[in-house]
């Protein structure tokens, strides 16, 4: 299995995560949060993906789950102030979650749970 873990410039984040929310919308999400304090938890597994973006202006990331159906009607959202770093972990070309560093070094993992490719 080829596993990469390029870092994502800035410059590209915003069109960049406007691009995933496109063509991974509705897709299921975990939401994972590694911190020094509290260690690793669970802010949210298997929902479907609302949307994934960075606000250059405010310098956040966000990470939008549910509000598609009844099952999930709200959209629960995660957001990280002043992003240092996001790395993509990519199995055989497809991106398959985001690392996210903040400023405190905490970090948030999102991943993505795709269907396999029928063939």
């Amino acid at each position: 299995m080829d596993q990469e873990r390029p870092e994502l410039p800035r410059e590209e984040w915003r069109e960049f995560f406007d691009a995933m929310t496109r063509n991974y919308e509705g897709a299921d999400a975990t939401v994972e949060l590694v911190t020094k304090e509290f260690g690793d938890l669970f802010e949210a597994e298997r929902i479907p993906l609302a949307y994934l973006e960075y606000d250059p202006k405010d310098d956040q990331f966000s990470v939008g789950m549910g509000g598609r159906d009844g099952r999930y009607p709200v959209v629960l959202r995660h957001a990280i102030d002043r992003p240092q770093r996001i790395l993509a972990d990519t199995v055989n070309g497809t991106i398959r979650a985001f690392d996210v560093f903040d400023a405190e070094g905490n970090q948030t993992i999102v991943t993505l749970h795709l269907a396999p490719a029928s063939g």
